[in-house]
């Protein structure tokens, strides 16, 4: 998992961020819960130490219409698992994903906003 950069996935065309993405989504796939999480962890640290609000927004917003795509079934626990991961991070850095994944939610589409905040 930790061959991925967030910070040069974020500085990729939309096209090519979400290809990337994509591909580590299917890696998270076949995980267990505590495997996602743990696999999450030091990407959203990476993101929140590294990436500029820009880039992180990007990140973000990509994260969210592709996690939208995936079925309620695989939606719900996929964002509990990012929401732990996040939270277990040390509490500057888990403050400013929240904020991030927050202002991203906003301003998405309403179709991706609407199936992200039921699943929440």
């Amino acid at each position: 998992m930790n061959q991925f950069d967030t910070v040069a996935m974020a500085n990729m065309s939309d096209e090519k961020r979400a290809e990337t993405m994509g591909q580590l989504f299917q890696q998270l796939g076949p995980l267990s819960a505590e495997q996602q999480v743990e696999a999450l962890r030091p990407l959203i640290r990476d993101m929140a130490e590294r990436a500029n609000d820009d880039e992180y927004f990007k990140l973000c917003q990509t994260n969210l219409i592709l996690a939208a795509a995936l079925p309620d079934a695989q939606l719900k626990p996929f964002l509990a698992n990012r929401m732990k991961a996040s939270a277990s991070l040390p509490d500057p850095l888990a403050k400013r994903d929240m904020k991030h994944v927050q202002e991203a939610l906003v301003k998405v589409d309403p179709s991706v906003q609407e199936k992200i905040t039921r699943n929440m």
